[in-house]
Protein backbone atom coordinates (compact mmCIF):
# COMPACT_ATOMS: atom_id res chain seq x y z
CA UNK A 1 0.00 0.00 0.00
CA UNK A 2 1.44 3.37 -1.01
CA UNK A 3 1.00 6.61 0.91
CA UNK A 4 1.78 10.29 0.45
CA UNK A 5 4.08 12.38 2.62
CA UNK A 6 4.66 16.04 3.45
CA UNK A 7 8.00 17.03 5.02
CA UNK A 8 7.83 19.96 7.47
CA UNK A 9 11.03 21.46 8.90
CA UNK A 10 12.42 24.99 9.07
CA UNK A 11 15.93 23.68 8.28
CA UNK A 12 16.52 23.11 4.52
CA UNK A 13 19.28 20.56 5.21
CA UNK A 14 16.96 18.57 7.45
CA UNK A 15 14.31 18.49 4.72
CA UNK A 16 16.90 17.41 2.16
CA UNK A 17 18.16 14.64 4.45
CA UNK A 18 14.63 13.35 4.97
CA UNK A 19 14.06 13.27 1.20
CA UNK A 20 17.24 11.25 0.70
CA UNK A 21 16.34 8.80 3.46
CA UNK A 22 12.83 8.33 2.06
CA UNK A 23 14.24 7.32 -1.34
CA UNK A 24 14.71 3.81 0.05
CA UNK A 25 10.92 3.59 0.33
CA UNK A 26 10.16 5.20 -3.05
CA UNK A 27 8.10 2.19 -4.15
CA UNK A 28 5.47 3.01 -1.54
CA UNK A 29 6.14 6.61 -0.45
CA UNK A 30 5.17 9.61 -2.58
CA UNK A 31 6.62 12.93 -1.37
CA UNK A 32 4.03 15.59 -2.17
CA UNK A 33 6.13 18.54 -1.05
CA UNK A 34 7.90 20.40 1.73
CA UNK A 35 7.08 23.20 4.14
CA UNK A 36 9.62 25.39 5.88
CA UNK A 37 7.32 26.94 8.48
CA UNK A 38 4.28 26.16 10.55
CA UNK A 39 2.04 28.45 8.54
CA UNK A 40 3.16 26.87 5.27
CA UNK A 41 2.59 23.43 6.78
CA UNK A 42 -1.05 24.20 7.58
CA UNK A 43 -1.63 25.53 4.07
CA UNK A 44 -0.01 22.56 2.35
CA UNK A 45 -1.72 19.98 4.54
CA UNK A 46 -5.06 21.48 3.54
CA UNK A 47 -4.16 21.72 -0.15
CA UNK A 48 -2.24 18.46 -0.63
CA UNK A 49 -4.00 16.28 1.97
CA UNK A 50 -1.01 14.01 2.67
CA UNK A 51 -1.49 10.68 4.42
CA UNK A 52 1.53 11.36 6.64
CA UNK A 53 3.38 14.48 7.74
CA UNK A 54 6.92 14.40 9.12
CA UNK A 55 6.52 17.36 11.46
CA UNK A 56 9.31 19.26 13.21
CA UNK A 57 8.31 20.16 16.77
CA UNK A 58 10.50 23.27 17.15
CA UNK A 59 10.02 25.97 14.48
CA UNK A 60 10.41 29.77 14.73
CA UNK A 61 6.89 30.90 13.77
CA UNK A 62 4.91 28.18 15.53
CA UNK A 63 5.68 24.76 16.93
CA UNK A 64 4.36 21.47 15.64
CA UNK A 65 1.52 21.50 18.16
CA UNK A 66 0.35 24.91 16.89
CA UNK A 67 0.25 23.40 13.41
CA UNK A 68 -2.02 20.59 14.59
CA UNK A 69 -4.23 23.00 16.52
CA UNK A 70 -4.57 25.06 13.34
CA UNK A 71 -6.22 22.12 11.59
CA UNK A 72 -9.64 20.63 12.08
CA UNK A 73 -9.89 17.08 13.39
CA UNK A 74 -10.71 15.85 9.89
CA UNK A 75 -7.68 17.58 8.39
CA UNK A 76 -5.06 16.10 10.75
CA UNK A 77 -3.00 13.43 8.94
CA UNK A 78 -0.94 10.71 10.55
CA UNK A 79 1.91 12.52 12.34
CA UNK A 80 5.54 11.51 12.79
CA UNK A 81 7.32 14.10 14.93
CA UNK A 82 10.94 15.05 14.32
CA UNK A 83 12.93 16.72 17.09
CA UNK A 84 16.51 17.66 17.96
CA UNK A 85 15.87 16.92 21.64
CA UNK A 86 15.89 13.43 23.03
CA UNK A 87 13.36 14.24 25.72
CA UNK A 88 11.44 11.76 27.81
CA UNK A 89 8.05 13.33 27.06
CA UNK A 90 8.09 12.39 23.40
CA UNK A 91 9.50 8.97 24.23
CA UNK A 92 6.60 8.41 26.57
CA UNK A 93 4.29 8.58 23.57
CA UNK A 94 6.41 6.30 21.39
CA UNK A 95 4.04 3.38 21.82
CA UNK A 96 1.02 5.52 21.08
CA UNK A 97 -0.35 6.39 17.67
CA UNK A 98 2.23 9.10 17.00
CA UNK A 99 5.89 8.31 16.47
CA UNK A 100 8.98 10.49 16.79
CA UNK A 101 12.37 10.67 15.09
CA UNK A 102 15.43 12.16 16.75
CA UNK A 103 17.61 14.39 14.54
CA UNK A 104 19.79 13.63 12.75
CA UNK A 105 17.38 10.97 11.54
CA UNK A 106 18.95 7.55 11.02
CA UNK A 107 17.83 5.14 8.30
CA UNK A 108 17.14 2.27 10.71
CA UNK A 109 14.97 4.45 12.95
CA UNK A 110 13.10 5.83 9.94
CA UNK A 111 12.38 2.28 8.76
CA UNK A 112 10.77 1.56 12.13
CA UNK A 113 8.60 4.68 11.78
CA UNK A 114 7.57 3.67 8.26
CA UNK A 115 6.51 0.27 9.61
CA UNK A 116 4.31 2.03 12.17
CA UNK A 117 2.83 4.10 9.37
CA UNK A 118 2.00 0.95 7.40
CA UNK A 119 0.08 -0.45 10.35
CA UNK A 120 -1.91 2.76 10.79
CA UNK A 121 -2.92 3.42 7.21
CA UNK A 122 -6.66 3.10 6.48
CA UNK A 123 -7.67 -0.50 5.93
CA UNK A 124 -9.79 -3.29 7.40
CA UNK A 125 -7.20 -4.02 10.12
CA UNK A 126 -5.85 -0.52 10.63
CA UNK A 127 -5.39 0.91 14.09
CA UNK A 128 -7.14 4.23 14.83
CA UNK A 129 -5.02 7.27 13.99
CA UNK A 130 -5.85 8.96 17.29
CA UNK A 131 -7.29 7.43 20.47
CA UNK A 132 -10.39 9.09 21.90
CA UNK A 133 -8.57 10.30 25.00
CA UNK A 134 -5.46 11.59 23.19
CA UNK A 135 -4.55 15.09 24.35
CA UNK A 136 -2.19 17.23 22.23
CA UNK A 137 -2.04 19.86 24.98
CA UNK A 138 -0.82 17.29 27.49
CA UNK A 139 1.93 16.15 25.12
CA UNK A 140 2.95 19.75 24.43
CA UNK A 141 3.14 20.54 28.17
CA UNK A 142 5.38 17.55 28.81
CA UNK A 143 7.66 18.33 25.87
CA UNK A 144 8.02 21.98 26.87
CA UNK A 145 8.78 20.98 30.44
CA UNK A 146 11.49 18.51 29.43
CA UNK A 147 13.01 20.94 26.90
CA UNK A 148 13.70 23.36 29.78
CA UNK A 149 16.53 21.11 30.95
CA UNK A 150 20.01 21.71 29.56
CA UNK A 151 21.32 19.35 26.89
CA UNK A 152 25.04 20.21 27.10
CA UNK A 153 27.60 22.12 29.16
CA UNK A 154 29.81 24.98 28.06
CA UNK A 155 33.16 24.64 29.79
CA UNK A 156 35.75 27.41 29.64
CA UNK A 157 39.34 26.15 29.43
CA UNK A 158 41.80 29.00 29.03
CA UNK A 159 40.76 30.88 25.88
CA UNK A 160 38.68 27.94 24.64
CA UNK A 161 35.09 26.91 25.27
CA UNK A 162 34.46 23.16 25.23
CA UNK A 163 30.95 21.84 24.59
CA UNK A 164 30.21 18.67 26.54
CA UNK A 165 27.04 16.67 25.89
CA UNK A 166 25.35 15.49 29.06
CA UNK A 167 25.28 11.88 27.88
CA UNK A 168 29.09 11.95 28.31
CA UNK A 169 28.85 12.98 31.97
CA UNK A 170 29.23 10.30 34.66
CA UNK A 171 28.81 12.47 37.74
CA UNK A 172 29.08 15.94 39.30
CA UNK A 173 30.84 16.67 42.57
CA UNK A 174 30.49 19.84 44.61
CA UNK A 175 33.67 21.80 45.37
CA UNK A 176 32.25 24.73 47.41
CA UNK A 177 31.52 27.47 44.80
CA UNK A 178 32.61 25.24 41.93
CA UNK A 179 31.58 21.86 40.55
CA UNK A 180 33.84 19.14 39.19
CA UNK A 181 32.42 17.32 36.18
CA UNK A 182 33.57 13.73 35.73
CA UNK A 183 33.08 12.74 32.10
CA UNK A 184 34.00 9.80 29.91
CA UNK A 185 37.04 11.58 28.50
CA UNK A 186 38.28 13.42 31.58
CA UNK A 187 37.54 15.84 34.38
CA UNK A 188 36.43 19.48 34.12
CA UNK A 189 35.67 22.31 36.55
CA UNK A 190 32.73 24.68 36.08
CA UNK A 191 31.75 27.69 38.15
CA UNK A 192 28.12 26.62 38.60
CA UNK A 193 27.35 25.49 42.18
CA UNK A 194 25.86 22.00 42.46
CA UNK A 195 22.64 23.36 43.95
CA UNK A 196 22.07 25.53 40.86
CA UNK A 197 23.13 22.81 38.45
CA UNK A 198 20.63 20.37 39.92
CA UNK A 199 17.72 22.58 38.81
CA UNK A 200 18.92 22.45 35.21
CA UNK A 201 19.36 18.67 34.96
CA UNK A 202 16.66 16.28 33.77
CA UNK A 203 15.65 14.17 36.79
CA UNK A 204 15.02 11.24 34.44
CA UNK A 205 18.75 11.18 33.66
CA UNK A 206 20.42 12.42 36.86
CA UNK A 207 19.86 11.81 40.55
CA UNK A 208 21.31 13.56 43.59
CA UNK A 209 22.61 10.81 45.84
CA UNK A 210 24.39 12.99 48.37
CA UNK A 211 24.56 16.70 49.12
CA UNK A 212 27.87 16.76 47.23
CA UNK A 213 27.14 14.32 44.39
CA UNK A 214 24.83 14.11 41.39
CA UNK A 215 25.13 10.94 39.32
CA UNK A 216 24.05 10.00 35.80
CA UNK A 217 21.56 7.16 36.24
CA UNK A 218 22.90 5.27 33.21
CA UNK A 219 26.32 5.05 34.87
CA UNK A 220 25.11 3.42 38.10
CA UNK A 221 26.27 -0.20 38.16
CA UNK A 222 24.90 -1.36 41.52
CA UNK A 223 24.22 -0.40 45.10
CA UNK A 224 24.84 -2.40 48.26
CA UNK A 225 25.05 -2.11 52.01
CA UNK A 226 28.35 -1.95 53.83
CA UNK A 227 29.13 -3.89 56.99
CA UNK A 228 28.19 -0.76 58.91
CA UNK A 229 24.74 -0.81 57.28
CA UNK A 230 25.34 2.20 55.06
CA UNK A 231 24.24 2.25 51.42
CA UNK A 232 26.87 2.80 48.73
CA UNK A 233 26.67 2.79 44.96
CA UNK A 234 29.23 1.58 42.45
CA UNK A 235 29.61 3.50 39.21
CA UNK A 236 30.44 2.21 35.73
CA UNK A 237 33.58 4.32 35.38
CA UNK A 238 37.12 2.99 35.02
CA UNK A 239 37.76 3.41 38.75
CA UNK A 240 34.50 1.74 39.80
CA UNK A 241 33.90 4.79 42.00
CA UNK A 242 31.98 4.19 45.23
CA UNK A 243 29.70 6.88 46.64
CA UNK A 244 27.76 6.87 49.87
CA UNK A 245 24.03 7.39 49.45
CA UNK A 246 22.27 9.73 51.86
CA UNK A 247 19.46 8.16 53.88
CA UNK A 248 17.03 10.76 52.56
CA UNK A 249 17.48 9.57 48.97
CA UNK A 250 17.61 5.79 49.54
CA UNK A 251 13.92 5.45 48.70
CA UNK A 252 14.29 7.55 45.55
CA UNK A 253 17.32 5.54 44.51
CA UNK A 254 15.47 2.24 44.88
CA UNK A 255 12.75 3.52 42.51
CA UNK A 256 15.16 4.37 39.67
Amino acid sequence: MSFSVLIVDDEPLARKRMRILLEEFSSEVEILGEAGSGAAAIQQIRELMPDVVFLDIQMPDMDGFDVLHGLSKEEVPLVVFTTAYDNFAVKAFEEDTVDYLLKPVEQERLAAAIEKVRRRLPGPEAEPTLPQDFDWDKLRELVNRSDSYIQRLQIKIGDRIVFLNLDEVIRFQSEEKYTTVYAIDGRYVIDTPLIELEKKLDPRNFVKVHRSHIVAIDYIAECRKTEQGKMVMILKDKNATQLQVSRSVIKKFRNL
